[in-house]
């Protein structure tokens, strides 16, 4: 009998002695949030937006709730990578020990601050958390490129939404920057210098002066060759990267659209466009003969919720055709289908050598109509219950890894014009 209990306890011996061996976990990331309300459909839209995830490149998470939901208590559980601890940042700057389900005050929209050390001890992040009131707003607005920074690694641009209406309607949340390729330029370029990235800034090149933001596809080098990902086209769009995901899969880890209380009609910007001098090359690289880089730029209206009441979030896959979408505008392609009225219809774009985009190297103000292919329903309107895509590409088949280098799109003052 002795020796039967002792071999297992040899075995686990042998067992605690290999994982003390193992090194301790270097990541410290916090991955999803959920705010442990008793009736989630009471304080917010929907039940699920009691949960986030968190894209690995974020710091700053926001939740949007009703606008008479009282947050001066709300239980926080959080799931970090395995071994991390969090603390909670007073304002004088004490830390302490934070565990799921603590109450944390949000009243007055103040910003807890908490810090994830890894369970090595090497490593730590800080993150941003807030939970802001649904605020009322306009439906028009103007998206000017006049605020950016460099990222917290101080590698690639990002930019910030200033507007009032755009802040408080389209990115209620708490996030009000654009998104764009960088993070996952950076994956296969992270020796390349700010201003060499797909986006950036140009000063005092628009067309009034100001700031504008330059899109430019460029080579990945032999890191994008080898994960079969050749080429980085410039972007600008509303929604989440997650750039974890990236190198898996670059279409879904693109994610389209914000929540949004209005009706848009017309969005317009001042563009210019240079075509590539290289010739267009497929996602193996090779030249494809007969075939013009174009640009890309659209607003997209969607259903943000299924038949079930499962959320519904576009990415690249389907930002222009989904069965949920109910609007496009969208600069003017060739479709598959001639006969198409709307992009969703068309059966996918076609490429070709004769581009009808319109756009030249010169600045010109483009305003695209949104055609819908069914009213909005109000109730569903002032729930949330649409989301709206702004998306601008210097190559509209660089998702696919397809276009030309140093193809070049220039934005600036871009307005959404809402009918209510």
């Amino acid at each position: 009998m002795k020796k039967f209990f002792l071999l297992p306890l040899a075995f686990a011996a042998f067992g605690f002695a290999s994982c003390s061996d193992e090194p301790l976990n270097a990541e410290c990331d916090i991955e999803s949030v959920t705010l442990g309300v008793d009736t989630p459909e009471e304080v917010f839209y929907h039940a699920y937006d009691a949960t986030q995830s968190v894209p690995s490149t974020a710091d700053s998470i926001g939740f949007l709730i009703r606008h008479y939901v009282n947050v001066e208590s709300i239980p926080v559980n959080l799931t970090v990578t395995p071994g991390a601890t969090v603390y909670v940042v007073g304002a004088d700057g004490t830390e302490s020990l934070f565990k799921n389900g603590s109450s944390l005050d949000f009243s007055d929209e103040q910003i807890q601050r908490l810090r994830v050390v890894s369970q090595d001890g090497a490593w730590s992040r800080s993150y941003k958390l807030n939970v802001v009131h649904d605020v009322p707003s306009e439906g028009d607005m103007t998206l000017d490129f006049e605020t950016y920074d460099l990222d917290a690694s101080g590698k690639y641009y990002i930019w910030t939404v200033t507007d009032p209406n755009a802040v408080n309607g389209l990115f209620g949340s708490g996030d009000p920057t654009w998104k764009n390729g960088n993070p996952g330029f950076k994956l296969s370029k992270s020796s390349a210098k700010p201003m060499d990235y797909p986006s950036v800034p140009l000063v005092g090149e628009g067309p009034d002066g100001s700031a504008c933001v330059k899109l430019e596809t460029m080579d990945t080098g032999a890191f994008g060759q080898m994960v079969n990902m050749r080429m980085a086209a410039g972007s600008m769009f509303v929604g989440e990267f997650d750039v974890a995901n990236a190198l898996k899969d670059a279409l879904k880890a693109t994610r389209f659209g914000l929540p949004f209380k209005h009706k848009p009609v017309k969005l317009s910007a001042w563009l210019k466009y240079e075509p590539g001098t290289k010739a267009f090359q497929d996602r193996m690289g090779k030249p494809v003969e007969g075939i013009a880089d174009e640009p890309d730029a659209y607003l997209v209206v969607y259903r943000n919720q299924d038949a079930a009441g499962n959320r519904v979030m576009l990415d690249g896959n389907d930002v222009l055709t989904n069965p949920h979408i109910v609007g496009i505008a969208r600069l003017p392609h060739h479709y598959v289908n001639p006969e198409a009225t709307y992009p969703r219809d068309g059966g996918g774009d076609l490429e070709s050598n004769d581009p009808i985009h319109g756009i030249t190297s010169e600045w010109q103000q483009y305003v695209l109509d949104v055609n819908y292919y069914e009213e909005l329903d109000p109730e569903i309107l002032v729930n949330n219950g649409y989301s709206m895509v702004i998306g601008f590409a210097c190559s509209w088949q660089g998702a696919y890894f397809r276009g030309s280098i140093g193809s070049k799109l220039y934005i600036d003052n871009v307005n959404v014009i809402c009918e209510y």
